[in-house]
């Protein structure tokens, strides 16, 4: 299915705001069902995974204190920061990564429901017969989309790992999960209506600037603890709005045209 190119553009104020809009409809009694399950996976996997990498950052930075002579300990400070800012961005995202790909199925029929609520009962409207028999599909479409983050994952791992171009490794971890946040969290809704990954991606290139601030606001929500749990279904419900406003501004383009 292909998509028109939108050169309707979001607003930043109205791309940033979409997070908040995803809780409120997040927290709404009609999707609880959807969202609690998604929430229990986001905790167990969390609390074990989060204990793992604290350990493994703490024995980095040890070794990095060690391999430092007295007088540059400074500079290990540094390194350590940097490395910590940029274990926790790629972490977070890893973690919630690996959520999502358990919980895709309930994420993709909570995007349907939010997509009905918001147009009005006007839309797929699917049932869990219908959920059932997509799991396969939903799964590859997920699988879709790890392989297109792993070989930037590890782009982003080796520069990491770098001397000097380290110094700007946080950067380029924040840039990769500010764009996946957008496209993972959107893509349910796109996946629902079968528009293909590549004509997905290329109508939120179309809209850079809102698609990734829209990213960059759910990347810098998965930090906040706590907040993260409910993070991944409320931005299933932002990228899904998201979706209807790219959408809207395409209809409004044929209409002008």
């Amino acid at each position: 299915m292909n998509i028109n190119q939108t050169t309707q553009k979001i607003s930043l104020v109205t791309a940033i705001s979409l997070i908040f809009d995803g809780i409120s409809l997040a927290l709404k009694k009609e999707f609880r069902a959807f969202v609690l399950i998604p929430i229990l996976i986001n905790l167990v996997l969390f609390s074990v995974l989060g204990y793992v990498l604290f350990y493994y950052i703490k024995e980095l930075i040890f070794d990095i204190f060690n391999t430092f002579p007295d007088w540059l300990v400074f500079v290990a400070y540094i390194l350590s920061a940097l490395l910590v800012i940029a274990l926790l961005i790629a972490g977070c995202y890893f973690f919630s990564t690996v959520a999502t790909i358990i919980a895709s199925p309930f994420y993709g029929l909570l995007a349907d429901k939010v997509e009905l609520y918001l147009n009005n009962t006007q839309g797929i409207d699917m049932s869990v017969t219908d959920l059932i028999k997509d799991i396969p599909r939903i799964l590859l479409r997920e699988g879709r989309k790890q392989l297109f983050f792993l070989p930037l994952a590890l782009l982003c791992l080796l520069i990491s790992l770098v001397p000097v171009l380290n110094f700007v490794s946080p950067f380029f971890w924040f840039a990769l999960t500010s764009w996946m946040g957008c496209l993972q969290y959107a893509d349910y809704a796109y996946d629902n209506h079968h528009v293909s990954f590549k004509d997905m991606q290329q109508d939120l290139k179309q809209n850079y600037v809102s698609s990734f601030t829209l990213g960059a606001t759910v990347s810098i929500a998965l930090l906040i603890p706590i907040v993260n749990l409910l993070i991944p279904p409320a931005a299933v419900c932002a990228g899904t709005k998201y979706y209807l406003l790219l959408k809207q501004a395409r209809q409004v383009e044929i209409i002008e045209e």
